[in-house]
């Protein structure tokens, strides 16, 4: 049936569908919920707090690296301690930062086992309250914080200012109060994590699996009341054709009432004219009746009736 082939493929990939990002959510959460976040001011948005979740592996040149298990010899840094990544040596799994040069460690040597990198997060803190920087156009009445002023704009906008939407322009660009014109390739719109966490949140891929179980469970009742449903229908169809053929046979008439019953001849007063019946009803075209009286009666009774006969015809 077409329509359940439709149905089921459009089941399965309504299934892939939410199983895929159901598994790259979980996937994002259970990496978070691992990490561990260390608030930092963030230099490319002007000093603004920015959550960083940690990451073993190995730092790239500009990136913030955590001292999370020193080296047992004497250094000019601790545990905790953060810097940013100035150079590593190709072929080579350590690090050196500026920051880290002491009297003994004059290159500022971390070695790749020493640390973890900071990786940042969309998580900014303004004005005591969290907020997710969302790539997304803004709209009226949004706070929004610039995250990559245009250069060509030849304005004083800088990366990490935070204003109020006033109104819209097009293709995302905004007018923002005591900024102006912002373009929506300069700007993130700040959501208030209490917000983002009210949304419904990714379910348990068992938890999907259990609710598209059920959905094609539910399908397949459908389909089997629908098959049902015209099953029947044929069955009716069969039946109606099958009256309606019985409809279309002669209808029993006075000329093909059974012989069985009895036969009824009324003769008229007049003439030689008769009628005959046959189960209350009366027949045409009779033209001759002939009785015979049983034998052992009184007499013997031979009568010929002609109605409506010719001369020549007549006895």
């Amino acid at each position: 049936m077409d329509w359940f082939s439709d149905e089921a493929k459009r089941a399965k990939s309504e299934y892939d569908r939410i199983l895929r990002r159901n598994i790259d959510n979980m996937a994002k959460e259970i990496v978070n919920a691992n990490a561990k976040i260390h608030v930092l001011a963030d230099e490319t948005l002007g000093g603004i707090k920015r959550e960083y979740a940690e990451v073993d592996r190995k730092a790239e040149v500009g990136e913030k690296i955590v001292i999370v298990e020193k080296a047992d010899f004497e250094e000019g840094y601790e545990n905790g301690d953060v810097f940013t990544v100035d150079r590593h040596r190709p072929g080579k799994s350590h690090v050196e930062s500026d920051e880290a040069r002491c009297g003994g460690n004059i290159n500022g040597f971390i070695l790749r086992e020493e640390y973890h990198v900071l990786e940042p997060t969309d998580i900014v803190h303004i004005d005591g309250q969290r907020y997710e920087m969302v790539d997304r156009e803004a709209e009226v009445g949004e706070r929004i914080i610039i995250v990559r002023p245009d250069e060509g704009m030849g304005n004083a906008k800088e990366a990490g200012i935070v204003g109020t939407v006033g109104s819209l322009y097009s293709a995302g660009d905004v007018c923002v109060k005591n900024i102006g014109l912002v373009l929506g390739t300069e700007y993130r719109v700040l959501v208030p994590v209490e917000a983002v966490e009210d949304e419904p949140q990714p379910a348990d891929p068992i938890d999907v699996i259990a609710s598209l179980a059920q959905e094609v469970a539910s399908l397949k009742r459908t389909v089997d009341r629908h098959r049902d449903e015209i099953d029947t229908l044929h069955k009716d169809n069969r039946t109606l054709g099958e009256e309606l053929e019985r409809l279309k046979e002669p209808k029993e008439t006075e000329e093909t009432a059974p012989i069985e019953a009895p036969l009824v001849f009324v003769q008229r007063k007049i003439g030689d004219a008769f009628d005959v019946y046959q189960d209350g009803k009366k027949l045409r075209g009779i033209r001759h009746i002939r009785i015979d009286a049983a034998e052992g009666e009184f007499t013997t009774h031979d009568i010929e009736f002609v109605s409506g006969a010719t001369e020549e015809e007549r006895p």
